[in-house]
């Protein structure tokens, strides 16, 4: 809705202004009804920004010649109304957080009164030393601003600037989007919204109640001016904030405001519409002097289609040079415009918060540069100073515990029989020679990083850290909080409960909920892989397709005249079924033979078996690389909602730790799910993660454990290889070093670890541990691609050429013995003579003449030949037909 009221200026019962409110701007028209109630003489609702020029809204109080206009609109037409604002040269005084227009001149009749601080944001960021930065926005006008960062990088030549953009919808999608990026980067994120306080409040509500979620790691920098709105309970969530406020530095306006309204803070849009309101009198009263009665001589224009005109006064005129010599001091600041309708020479605070610090003043920025700088930041106590309590006296011994959790914390082998007789014992184990892994080498670095002395000692349950029944914690928290050690360095995970009750460093480690099984047993490749490209639903249907044509075209050369061969004796025909069959299996196998058809029918036959045979060579080629070279692990279950869909593998994970404490919590329909079903099956939840491995192992591939994606990756590095990963992580959250609750260690250790992880000895520690440890042969590439075949890839291949020669060469002696026993009987001679007879034959390539063999040798033809009494239909008699078939 947009409402236009028209004011009347108690001065002149001649001098009336009008003021344009949005929709967002409601609770701003109440306000000014209340603070201004005297102005008001008539409002006019307008149902959508086309109602200023379509209905003629707008014109209507240009008729009643106002000589100016105050808008606040952050969505409304304002291309339209500057065009009218232009046209009938009525001043408008804009209060909005759009970007001035590029079109602006020094004859325009607008004025924007909302600072521009576009620079300013670009500062903060240089200032900081950002070099990626996140900015998200929800509408064109922040677009516009981001354009606006882009040209003042370029044109500035500012140091190098990564800004990854996004635009969305509403506050979920923002809580989304910024979740992802938590995943995927372990730096600190700093992100620029550009959005309305309203949808900033929400996403941050979000993300402090998503458990896996630190919120040390946000820093926000605001773009839009009010800062002092977002409620103190976000700010106090632990995430730091930058934002700019309006400054006023005349204390009874602002004394006058607060106790007018009640209220402790200033609303921007509220004070600039009061800002406005004052700039419009002051400058009225200085300008009346100056103004004339209208005229005949005044230009007269039309605004709509009737008989009313809108006078173009030399009274609006004579207002608008004045709006630009007019200087006030309003609760805005100092207000003043140039020739092009700016505002200049203001000034912003820099408000700032860190974690655990309200929200401050931290410095001031203006557009025009004071003593060489437009920022000017200032140290107080509310700004983290560069290092903090840093050093740890050495004569104080820092007691830190741990729990042995393989590559973390392991009990050095030379020491194991010892620390074995201790825990048998109910003795503490104590002592940094007793220990060696990940954890201990991070505890070192540490040390060395704030310069304190310590000693490593286990916990005594064993146990991580859950709060019980009483309110009470086990574990390493319990130890923190009773006082017993001063940190634990462990793979021990941040979350919300733990975080309530100590405090952590920003993760050393980041890492997420995984699936670990037992590899399934590779079944390798067997003789007949390479039948494998194509199903036996495939190979069958290939083989009747074969006999088929072969029949079909044994059929049609029976039946066409064209294949029928006449010479002086005989008639034949080259496609017996024999001949079909060899005709179709050389097209299929792509070498061909020594007949083709040649009627129309049979070529069709033939074409269309081509065509076929083509693709289906084709395709088997394709898939047959890919069958042969790489190796197919066939695993039951390949994410988390296959696991969460079945019942046969069971799955479980480590009572009271934070896998269990995630189930526990979720809201998420799946693992809602899941977490009911394991607490329906007996045995599922272990009490260590070394029995959790172990039960995985034993189960043959019927349990599946859920740990951290780190512990994961290590156990399929480690003897016997026989557990693997499965799909993607199920959260993201880090491993943390935690100290007591308000330890002088905290900011220290954190401090430290930031240390470690840029310098790349963090990388290193976990490279020496993780990777270099391995016990595992390198596995293939993950696309399994190998380097050459094997010979059990194509091992059938060879047993069937084996077969095939044996096969010949059976079938050979049987013609030979067959032949040997007819032409025996023929020619009435023994088998053994005519047996040696073709075998000498068989041998040399002749015959014997010797050998008293005349049997004549016939000679085999393997076309079909016919010879009937009678004339067949199509072919020309001939004079000696034979009365017999021969083949």
């Amino acid at each position: 809705m947009l409402a236009l009221v028209l004011l009347r200026c108690t001065e002149s019962s001649d001098a009336k202004f009008g003021i344009i409110f949005d929709h967002d701007s409601v609770d701003a028209m109440q306000i000014f009804t209340k603070y201004r109630p005297r102005y008001i003489s008539q409002v006019i609702d307008l149902s959508d920004s086309f109602a200023v020029s379509n209905e003629s809204k707008f014109c209507s109080q240009l008729e009643n010649d106002v000589i100016g206009i105050i808008g606040v609109c952050e969505k409304c037409a304002l291309a339209t109304i500057q065009s009218y604002s232009d046209t009938f040269q009525v001043p408008f005084l804009l209060i909005s957080s759009a970007p001035i227009p590029d079109d602006v001149t020094s004859d325009s009749f607008q004025f924007f009164l909302t600072p521009v601080f576009i620079q300013g944001l670009l500062d903060i960021v240089i200032y900081k030393q950002w070099h990626r930065v996140f900015y998200i926005y929800d509408t064109d006008e922040g677009l516009l601003r981001l354009q606006h960062i882009l040209n003042i990088i370029n044109a500035q030549k500012s140091p190098q600037l990564d800004i990854i953009f996004l635009r969305i919808p509403n506050a979920q999608s923002c809580y989304e989007k910024i979740l992802q990026f938590y995943k995927h980067d372990d730096s600190e994120l700093r992100i620029l919204l550009d959005l309305p306080f309203k949808k900033v409040q929400r996403t941050i509500e979000l993300l402090t109640k998503t458990p896996q979620v630190v919120m040390n790691r946000f820093h926000f920098l605001l773009t839009r001016l009010g800062i002092s709105q977002l409620n103190e309970t976000v700010i106090l969530k632990g995430a730091n904030f930058t934002g700019f406020k309006l400054w006023s530095k005349d204390v009874m306006k602002e004394r006058e405001w607060f106790d007018t309204f009640n209220t402790n803070k200033i609303n921007p849009t509220h004070a600039l519409l009061s800002d406005a309101l004052d700039f419009f009198d002051s400058t009225y009263k200085n300008s009346s002097q100056r103004f004339r009665n209208k005229h005949a001589s005044d230009q007269k224009l039309s605004c709509r289609h009737n008989n009313k005109t809108v006078t173009l006064t030399r009274n609006r005129e004579v207002f608008t040079e004045d709006l630009r010599k007019t200087k006030i001091k309003g609760l805005s600041g100092h207000i003043e415009f140039d020739n092009f309708g700016r505002r200049r020479n203001f000034e912003l605070q820099v408000m700032e918060t860190y974690k655990e610090k309200e929200l401050a003043k931290d410095g001031e920025w203006s557009p025009v540069p004071f003593k060489g700088s437009r920022l000017r930041i200032h140290k107080s106590e509310h700004t983290r100073q560069p290092i903090r309590k840093t050093k740890v006296p050495k004569e104080i011994k820092i007691n830190i515990t741990t729990i042995a959790e393989e590559p973390y914390a392991m009990i050095k082998p030379e020491y194991s029989d010892e620390v074995k007789k201790l825990r048998d014992n109910g003795s503490r184990v104590c002592g940094t020679h007793y220990f060696l892994g990940f954890c201990i080498d991070l505890a070192q670095k540490v040390a060395e990083k704030i310069n304190m002395t310590y000693d490593i000692c286990l916990v005594q349950d064993g146990m991580y850290g859950a709060e019980l029944a009483d309110k009470s914690w086990n574990g390493m928290i319990g130890e923190l909080l009773e006082k017993k050690v001063q940190m634990a360095v462990a793979p021990i995970t941040i979350t919300s409960d733990r975080e309530k009750v100590v405090d952590f460093t920003k993760p050393f480690l980041n890492l997420g909920i995984s699936i670990i099984i037992k590899k399934p047993v590779d079944k390798g490749a067997h003789i007949f892989s390479f039948m494998e490209p194509l199903s036996s639903e495939i190979w069958m249907c290939i083989l009747f397709a074969y006999v088929g044509v072969s029949v079909v075209l044994f059929l049609v050369s029976r039946f066409s005249p064209a294949e029928w061969k006449v010479d002086n004796t005989n008639i034949t025909n080259d496609f017996t079924i024999s001949n079909s069959l060899w005709y179709a299996l050389g097209a299929f196998m792509q070498q061909g033979c020594d007949i083709s058809p040649s009627a129309v029918s049979g070529r069709i036959v033939g074409s269309v078996w081509w065509f076929f045979t083509l693709i289906i060579i084709s395709s088997y080629t394709a898939n047959l690389a890919a069958f042969l070279t790489v190796d197919r692990m066939n695993t039951p279950i390949n994410s988390v909602e296959d696991l969460a869909k079945q019942t046969k593998i069971q799955y479980g994970a480590l009572k009271d730790g934070s896998t269990y404490s995630f189930f526990n919590k979720s809201k998420f329909p799946l693992y809602e799910r899941m977490f009911a079903y394991m607490n329906s099956v007996p045995d599922v939840f272990v009490n260590s993660t070394e029995l959790g491995k172990k039960k995985v192992r034993e189960s043959n591939g019927l349990y599946a454990f859920l740990l951290e994606s780190t512990t994961n990756e290590y156990t399929n590095l480690r003897l016997p290889c026989d557990t693997m990963k499965i799909g993607s992580n199920l959260d993201s959250k880090g491993y943390g070093i935690a100290t007591p609750p308000n330890s002088i260690l905290k900011d220290t250790l954190t401090l430290a670890v930031l240390a470690l992880r840029e310098s790349g000895e963090l990388a290193q520690i976990k490279k020496r541990w993780f990777d270099d440890m391995s016990q595992c042969p390198q596995e293939s590439p993950d696309d399994g691609s190998q380097a050459s075949l094997n010979l059990k890839n194509v091992a059938g291949i060879f047993y069937i050429l084996s077969c095939g020669l044996i096969i010949s060469i059976v079938v050979a002696g049987v013609e030979f013995l067959y032949k040997t026993i007819v032409d025996s009987r023929k020619s009435k001679t023994t088998f053994g003579s005519m047996l040696k007879c073709k075998a000498r034959m068989s041998f040399r390539g002749s015959i014997d003449s010797t050998s008293g063999q005349t049997t004549p040798l016939k000679k085999n033809n393997p076309s079909y030949t016919y010879a009937g009494p009678n004339q067949l239909p199509g072919f020309e008699p001939y004079a000696d037909l034979q009365t017999h078939t021969q083949v």
